[in-house]
């Protein structure tokens, strides 16, 4: 069964097992990076909003033997998971007054969403793009987010510069930064092996955000690279694992040549070949903080 005939049957299959006045949907949506994800929407009519299960990762379990029926199961038990209890106050979003208070800047990559920046503000960082989302709630099981458009800043009567600047300010306090050694990541998800990683010289780090999602926008925030610059008394090379997060690397050697910096390079590119969904990447080089200049580099082809 390809994954056109998937979708066709997990529709068919689903409508039979949902309240007949409930409406199913499969709707195809543009995520980071240009990709394309189908989503299934249950249309609950006692509610205004319904969670999006996203179809492709049940395709995979599929191919991996998974029965159609167990699959259908887990597709609705996340969905009774993830419904909202009751309906949504729209006017956290239409009324500019209490969006300003949740809007959130995102760091992605400016030629993989060309597509995309033209349709919404942002600002060019680098060779990468800041865009905007207004962030409805987060915990255990997620955030829900919006991206905003350049029709949501027209209605608001709003420009982009107006976007930054709430951005800019709320983005560190709703997403603050978290910054863990590498041995401490490995001693988390390894225990097994406490007594070999404890050994270990691993002179890196991970910096994201509490949530660990789209934590690598915590480089925009105001004066962190200098303070953790200032922390380690070292440049910092500046690794971008995914959008998620990044890795730092306090430089030893103080004066780091551009030959050693697309050594670095290598490294991301290699991990965004291997390791990372498309929608993951951020970017394919290291990047460079010089506490001398407080600038960030990256080296150009």
């Amino acid at each position: 069964m390809n994954y056109q005939e998937f979708l066709t049957t997990i529709k068919t299959r689903l409508s039979l097992q949902i309240d007949s006045d409930f409406t199913l949907t499969i709707q195809t949506f543009t995520k980071n990076n240009g990709t394309r994800h189908e989503g299934l929407i249950i249309q609950n009519p006692g509610l205004n909003v319904s969670p999006t299960i996203y179809l492709k990762p049940y395709y995979h379990r599929y191919l991996e033997g998974v029965s159609m029926e167990d699959i259908c199961e887990d597709i609705l038990a996340a969905y009774r998971d993830n419904l909202p209890e009751k309906d949504f106050d729209t006017s956290l979003f239409t009324d500019y007054r209490k969006a300003s208070r949740r809007i959130v800047m995102r760091l992605i990559s400016y030629e993989k969403n060309a597509e995309l920046l033209k349709a919404v503000p942002h600002f060019r960082y680098l060779d990468l793009a800041v865009v905007f989302y207004c962030m409805l709630c987060s915990g255990e099981k997620g955030q829900a987010n919006i991206l905003i458009r350049k029709e949501h800043m027209e209605s608001w009567g709003v420009n982009a510069d107006d976007l930054r600047k709430a951005a800019e300010e709320n983005t560190p306090k709703l997403l603050p930064t978290d910054l863990i050694s590498m041995k401490e990541l490995l001693m988390e998800h390894r225990p097994e092996c406490l007594d070999n990683i404890a050994d270990l010289d691993i002179n890196m780090y991970i910096l994201t955000n509490r949530f660990r999602t789209n934590g690598a926008t915590v480089l925009l925030y105001d004066g962190l690279l200098a303070r953790l610059s200032g922390l380690f008394d070292k440049d910092l090379i500046i690794l971008p694992s995914s959008i998620h997060e990044v890795i730092l690397v306090p430089d030893e050697e103080e004066d780091i040549t551009r030959e050693k910096l697309k050594e670095y390079t290598a490294m991301v590119k290699e991990v965004n070949e291997i390791e990372l969904a498309d929608e993951e990447i951020l970017s394919g080089h290291a990047y460079y903080y010089s506490r001398r200049t407080g600038l960030v580099s990256y080296p150009q082809e």
